[in-house]
């Protein structure tokens, strides 16, 4: 644990110590192997190859970016003497003084006296390149006070621990740089690791977003949305009910704009999946569900899964090839109409007329449609619901929208199928590639 004094000389940080005073050690946080995009035709053997700026390998600044701009809080990022006579803490850029004319450092005091302090990550050379979170005991309670921190230009590192906390505030943001974001559970949170508004510079985002299983059919993340904006961004998801992966919709994430700098992601769901939301935005992207995990005590399960966005225009103007991964045995039946049977899986056309969801209109970072009407080009919502051969796990009809590809199965004997979303009907590939799903380090659950 990392002594906070919340002021004074003792939270004077050089290059490649902490806020709170202690020498820090720097280097990155990713394993090895595999591909560092998640997009389709591409198949990640493990996980990718990091370095010590980026937990995938996207970002190696050189002798020249250093210093970087935007790593530090525009008012305190030297260490000058404060009102009270001793030198004021080095800090990353947020909103720390409650009362700003008076330079008071409230807001900070909060936050180091609450949630804990921040590390300077610096490389090799004791080049500073990013932020990383010091809790004042091994899991954070990361909320109230957290919307103070506003996110830098390079590489924010919170990690929460296997019993961390998200909850409580809307305006999480890490804005630029390759972040990392884990923690076990969440509610009442709407966070964006990056965004087109803030920052859009070397965006390669981590998400780990649950830690702990819930046998019981529980739920960890409720009433969450993580926005990773722009770049090529990696979520990986579990037990989860009411909530909202948006991995590339614009303008901070409204659900009618597609970032124009969004890559190629990847969202992997695990667990207990209620009721969620996935939108994909620009790029190949690939979203995983583990169905067959699922602790079924709810009558129906009822996602979306948008290849775009989720309103509007931007559901059917991404031009990227996406692909949705059911994590069940590739042989299951499909069939074209109901009723589904005990290991099949129910794909049907819908009329192409637009079916809003009401409760969401009102909030442009959420709305969505059930049925997204037909495109320019004749393309329609698709409906899906899969039964497993047990009647452990009966999904009740979901929706799926822009996504040109299916495969069934996680292994190298998946398969694949086009969709025609016009017909409403799916036709095997035999020549796609089989996605391999990658498997995050456990080191972000410790």
């Amino acid at each position: 644990m990392v002594a906070c004094a919340c002021g004074g000389s003792d939270d004077t940080a050089a290059p490649g110590t902490s806020a709170g005073g202690a020498t820090l050690a720097g280097g990155g946080s990713a394993g090895t192997g595999g591909q560092p995009t998640g997009g389709s035709g591409v198949t990640p053997t493990g996980w990718p190859t990091g370095n010590e700026y980026s937990w995938n390998g996207s970002w190696t600044p050189g002798p020249s970016d250093f210093p970087l701009s935007g790593l530090l809080d525009d008012e305190y990022f030297d260490g000058h003497v404060g009102s009270d006579g001793n030198p004021t803490p080095v800090l990353p850029p947020g909103a720390w003084d409650w009362d700003d004319g008076s330079d008071d450092l409230a807001n900070w005091r909060n936050f180091c006296d609450n949630i804990g302090s921040f590390e300077q990550l610096a490389d090799g050379a004791q080049q500073h390149f990013g932020w990383g979170i010091v809790g004042l005991a091994g899991d954070i309670d990361f909320t109230g006070p957290a919307a103070y921190f506003e996110g830098s230009s390079g590489t924010d590192r919170i990690q929460l621990g296997p019993n961390g906390q998200l909850h409580s505030y809307g305006s999480g943001n890490l804005a630029d740089g390759p972040d990392e974001l884990a923690f076990d559970r969440a509610w009442a949170v709407d966070f964006r690791t990056g965004s087109s508004l803030s920052g859009a510079a070397r965006d390669d985002d981590l998400v780990i977003a649950g830690c702990g299983s819930h046998p019981d059919g529980s739920f960890g993340i409720e009433t969450t949305s993580i926005h990773t904006g722009p770049g090529s961004d990696w979520v990986f998801v579990r037990d989860w009910s009411r909530a909202a992966v948006d991995l590339g919709n614009g303008d901070g994430g409204r659900t009618d704009v597609i970032d124009p700098v969004d890559g190629n992601d990847l969202v992997v769901i695990r667990g207990n999946a209620h009721d969620f939301r996935i939108m994909g935005g620009a790029g190949d992207d690939v979203a995983v569900w583990f169905v067959d995990e699922h602790v079924q005590t709810q009558q129906w399960l009822g996602p979306n899964f948008f290849g775009g966005g989720g309103w509007d225009s931007a559901v059917w103007d991404d031009d990227g090839t996406d692909r949705l991964v059911l994590g069940i045995d590739a042989a299951t039946t499909i069939v074209s109409e109901p009723p589904t049977p005990p290991g099949g899986l129910l794909v049907m056309a819908t009329d192409g007329v637009l079916v809003d969801d009401p409760p969401t209109a009102a909030d442009p970072h959420a709305h969505y449609c059930v049925e997204c009407g037909t495109s320019p080009t004749g393309r329609k919502t698709v409906i899906f619901e899969y039964r497993s051969v047990d009647d452990a796990v009966f999904t009740g009809y979901f929706y799926v929208s822009a996504f040109e590809q299916l495969q069934l199965g996680v292994g190298v004997d998946a398969a694949v199928y086009d969709i025609d979303d016009g017909a409403g009907s799916v036709s095997v590939n035999e020549s796609a590639e089989r996605f391999i799903v990658p498997v995050p380090p456990a080191s972000y659950c410790l």
